[in-house]
């Protein structure tokens, strides 16, 4: 070796030793905080809590680390101090030795005795560390879902709620979304903490298989509209979406109207401009077909005439995924779409057409299987969109999967989910000498739905017939022994010794969608299968110039979880993004949902008592939105529980950063909505980047344009910019934070005041006003006179001559919002009577029907006319009366005439002859009832029925397409076997007239033939443009041999 290769390889060495004192600095410096308050080698049991005391000083929020080995493969770990639950269920998510941490706000400092309990697993710990947290605060919520007016009852989820200021008043509303037994519900929200439930279900049916829902504005008329999507009867019956035009707060079906025509499984609906030609576009997200058929997803474009026409889109038509976010994940202003569980990436090209960039995004990373919720964030605040995906076990699904299985031997329950696929869960138990079964939750199909499962006790296999969520309770005495045959579909118990239980669930075929209970009384449980370890890691994937990169352990993502949801906000208002995960948690009980707090260093918190946790809920996580309800800048949470109930967290957090929202309405110039508008927010220090969507989508999409910035110790904002997605911009800039910034109420930049004259009469008033550009601009001015002696002006901007002739005075209009100002001389002349010339009535364009009300203007000229006061008269007031403002009370049918005559003056009058109509209400009416209530089977019948849609209204497609005349069979009330529908649609947006159908009853089976419960039942039904189904039954109807 020559002298030079030995002094290349010394200089290598030295760089080499460097760098690991280097990083030894470093981990030391990294370690320095914590500090050891546990280090004596102990096993925990599940029965067997440790215990020991403890002298905390520092902060009272600290990171708690626990060093430990699970010799199974997951547990979990929850701390409590001085008897206050301080981390519920911290997942510890594998085998061997392992650190967990969390973050804690411990009650007090000083001597505090922490108590360490285990479940699943019984673990060694070997050490406890805790560090003090110098600037993060965690954000405390309350539960105000009584107080508020959300109806507290358990019910199937379908991933999340649907957020967004439906009827544009500044405040959210918002959609519950329910599956099938519990319907689900729009709420208004009243802007003082309250909300009204709206008066319609939007379950049409019970059992209606109800899945996501998507809110915007199809029609640009200023309300949202909704798409709410339904399931296909597990690819049997492929359903159409249904699609509610919001007609002032009426949801009007108007699905076939619009033009939807295509049936599928639905999943959820994503609005987006997918062309950007200004209006919205629509996906609709399905699950695949039972025969693959494609495409998988529809689009329909909008042709801007109020309807839309079904779009072919190559490639992500058939992807397939069934959850969707939409984004902007290259920050192009054009709307990119995430399929997901596997994940593929679809950049948007403005032209509906979507390019696959899964590969060159995710380059080495993988697709990412058990997707259950995504949600877009920008985490460093670099100005791109990051993602987080939210990762769990299907809670349908899974054939193959072995059930999960809780137990918590210190309260003596445990818990078992099974698939509910072909096959036997067997498990032995010990317990009481009486056992409790709770919780317990079956969703059949096939032979079973409608019908009990049976339940069989002891050696003898006595039956019991036991509701879904019913409770059961048995004994040793009531289930003695075990039986020789368990081969009969059912769930068996029984006694094999002192102490000792057996239990079996029976399938023998695919009966359930689920199916779970839970056990009282029990100690401990031993299965004969292994059961689910549902721990799956979440993964926080970083936007990097166009490439992600998985930092989830960098940025100490919690190891492990079952994650179904996930929604993002700056819960602390620290100027850095947070999330919140939402667990699956136990069986038969609700655990504490993760908060990952941003630290601003790059990396998360993990914390769970921050009292967003639905405490002694029987259901499960499912998934939530964050926005601000109340808009006081703290952001509140909106979360469900699958198979418990809805939650409305309000946060309380005292001492928070400073905020500022950015209300997003329409634009001034071109009036595009603010789906997917941009938002950049600028400080001395910072700059914050936001998109107006979703904070987290499965199934529903949300529309939060309310946009929530936390901005910590900031309080001054330099500039706000609001970008639609046409381009289109506005600007504000030298704010305060802490406010609500409106691009309905911009920084005028012109002002002008607009009088009828500049001279006003001695004692008298004169109306002042201002004008302002852009159209959009704050519209509130400050009104001053710089000599109150002369001319006085109000708050309305009322000028009053209390000065003499020939004295002059200055005006001053002065903006609110920029102080930009404006100014008019007026001067006192002498006073002169300004008589009446005219009477100016609007037309009045409508149709008039008996019962409607309606105000009549009427305008005097010139506007400086000294006595304007008005008589009104109706010549025939029984038809229509008249009051002395001109509002019009129409009564019955019949003609008048209004006359409106100058009270001093009543030569000066105009009138106009005013046809009221009679008011008919809709109805429909099977004529011929009589002769069908006994019919022969082989015959043809005809059904004839009448329909009048009401006045004012016509018969719509919805999704009937015209007048309906079915033929039902029921299996019992109200599941349907079969239906035979004809359809008239001729009927179509008429208002009233005759159908005739004929149904053949060729191989109808006699009534007296049926198996008990089953009939027949003939039906007719329309929708009219009122919104309202409208129907009439026959039942129940004889067929006779």
């Amino acid at each position: 070796m020559t002298f030079k290769s030995i002094q290349s390889v010394l200089v290598v060495c030295f760089v080499v030793l460097i760098t690991l004192l280097l990083a030894e600095s470093c981990h030391d410096d990294s370690k320095k905080n914590q500090v050891v308050i546990f280090s004596n080698e102990t096993d925990i049991t599940s029965l067997n809590p440790l215990e020991f005391q403890t002298d905390l000083s520092g902060t009272v929020v600290k990171k708690v680390y626990f060093y430990l080995d699970n010799p199974t493969h997951y547990a979990s770990l929850s701390l409590y101090g001085n008897g206050r639950l301080l981390i519920e269920n911290l997942n510890i998510p594998k085998k061997g030795k392992q650190t967990v941490n969390a973050l804690v706000s411990f009650p007090d400092l000083g001597q505090t005795q922490l108590k360490i309990e285990v479940r699943d697993a019984d673990i060694t710990l070997n050490k406890v560390e805790v560090e003090d947290q110098n600037t993060l605060s965690i954000p405390q919520f309350e539960d105000i879902s009584v107080s508020a007016g959300l109806d507290k009852v358990n019910s199937i989820k379908y991933g999340g709620p649907t957020v967004a200021d439906i009827n544009q008043d500044g405040y959210y509303d918002f959609i519950v979304n329910n599956h099938n037994e519990e319907t689900s519900k729009l709420y208004w929200n009243n802007g003082a903490g309250i909300v009204t439930k709206h008066h319609q279900d939007l379950a049409r049916w019970f059992m209606h298989d109800l899945h996501g829902t998507a809110l915007g504005d199809y029609d640009n008329d200023g309300d949202l509209d909704l798409i709410l999507t339904q399931g296909g009867g597990n690819g049997t019956a492929p359903s159409r979406a249904n699609f509610y035009k919001n007609d002032n707060g009426t949801f009007i079906r108007y699905t076939g109207d619009v033009g939807i025509s295509r049936g599928a499984r639905g999943r959820g609906a994503r609005w987006g401009d997918f062309d950007l030609d200004g209006d919205l576009d629509f996906m609709l997200v399905n699950e695949e077909g039972l025969k693959k058929e494609k495409p998988q997803h529809f689009f329909y474009e909008n042709l801007g005439d109020g309807t839309f026409k079904f779009k072919s889109v190559e490639g992500i038509q058939d992807a397939h995924p069934s959850r969707a976010l939409v984004t902007d994940i290259n920050a192009d202003g054009i709307d990119d779409i995430i399929l997901y569980g596997p994940m593929s990436i679809w950049q948007g090209n403005g032209d509906f057409t979507f390019t696959d960039v899964t590969k060159t995004m995710l380059k080495d990373l993988p697709e990412y299987e058990q997707v259950m919720a995504v949600t877009d964030i920008d985490i460093d605040n670099d100005g791109d969109l990051d993602l987080y995906l939210a990762r769990g076990m299907s809670v349908e699904g899974g054939k193959g999967e072995p059930p999960f299985l809780d137990c918590d031997p210190i309260h003596k329950e445990m818990a078992i989910k099974t698939r509910g696929y072909k096959g036997v869960d067997a498990f032995e138990f010990e317990g009481d000498h009486t056992i409790n079964l709770t919780n317990y939750y079956y969703l059949a199909q096939g032979n079973y739905r409608g019908t009990t499962y049976p339940i069989f006790l002891g050696e003898n296999k006595v039956r019991h017939e036991i509701a879904s969520g019913d409770d059961f309770s048995f004994d040793k005495n009531t289930a003695a022994g075990w039986p020789e045959d368990t081969s009969e579909d059912g769930l068996y118990f029984g006694t094999v010794g002192e102490n000792k239980w057996k239990a079996a669930l029976v399938r023998n075929g695919d009966l359930f969608w689920a199916y779970r209970f839970s056990l009282s009384g029990v100690t401990s449980v031993t299965p004969e299968f292994e059961s689910q370890n549902r721990n799956v890691q979440d993964v926080l994937l970083k936007n990097e110039n166009g490439q992600f990169v998985d930092v989830s352990k960098a940025w100490n993502l919690p190891e492990g979880s079952n994650s179904l949801g996930v929604t993002t906000g700056d819960f602390n208002n620290d100027g850095h993004q947070d999330l919140f995960v939402y667990r699956w948690g136990f069986i038969g009980k609700r655990t504490s949902d993760y908060m990952l707090l941003n630290s601003g260093n790059h990396n998360f918190e993990t914390t769970t008592m921050h009292g967003a946790n639905a405490v002694g809920d029987v259901g499960n996580g499912d998934m939530g939105q964050a926005f601000d309800f109340d808009l006081d800048g703290h952001l509140d949470i909106l979360s469900g529980s699958e198979g418990g109930q809805w939650y409305l967290y309000k946060q309380n957090t005292q001492n928070q950063g400073h905020y500022a929202i950015i209300r997003v309405s329409y634009a001034p110039n071109s009036n595009i909505d603010a789906t997917s508008a941009q938002v950049t927010l600028e400080t001395e220090k910072n700059t914050y980047y936001k998109r107006v969507g979703s904070s987290g989508e499965v199934f529903s999409q949300s529309l939060l344009n309310n946009v929530h910035f936390g901005l910590g110790a900031e309080n001054h904002i330099k500039k706000v910019t609001v970008k639609w997605r046409n381009g289109e911009t506005v600007v504000f800039k030298d704010k305060k934070a802490n406010t609500i910034l409106d691009t309905n109420a911009l920084d005028p930049e012109n002002i002008s005041l607009l009088a009828t004259s500049k001279q006003i009469r001695k004692g008298t008033t004169m109306p002042l006003d201002v004008e302002l550009t852009p159209k959009n601009a704050e519209e509130k001015v400050l009104w001053a006179s710089n000599n109150e002696n002369i001319l006085k002006v109000d708050k309305n901007g009322m000028l009053k001559a209390v000065g003499q002739v020939g004295e002059n005075a200055t005006i001053t209009a002065t903006s609110v919002a920029n102080n930009k100002q404006t100014e008019s001389t007026f001067e006192i002349v002498p006073f002169e009577p300004i008589s009446a010339e005219n009477i100016i009535l609007n037309p009045i364009k409508d149709e008039l029907y008996e019962k409607d009300s309606i105000q009549i203007i009427a305008k005097v000229v010139p506007q400086l006319a000294d006595n304007k006061a008005l008589v009104w008269t109706s010549t025939h007031p029984k038809v229509a009366r008249v009051t002395n403002t001109g509002m019009l009370f129409l009564e019955k049918a019949g003609t008048t005439t209004i006359k409106v005559a100058l009270k001093d003056n009543p030569k000066l009058s105009k009138q106009v002859q005013l046809t009221v109509k009679p008011l008919v209400k809709p109805s429909i009416q099977i004529v011929n009832k009589k002769a069908l209530q006994k019919l022969k089977s082989g015959s043809q019948i005809q059904v004839k029925v009448n329909y009048h849609a009401g006045s004012k209204h016509q018969v719509i497609n919805a999704d009937e397409g015209g007048v309906r005349v079915w033929f039902r069979h029921f299996k019992n009330q109200w599941i349907p076997i079969k239906d035979t529908v004809l359809v008239d649609e001729t009927a179509l947006y008429k208002t009233s007239g005759t159908t005739v159908k004929t149904f053949s009853l060729k191989d109808m089976v006699p009534t007296k033939d049926l198996p008990e419960g089953q009939f027949y039942m003939i039906r007719a039904t329309f929708t009219a443009s009122d919104g309202q189904m409208y129907s009439d039954e026959l039942y129940p109807i004889e067929v006779l041999p």
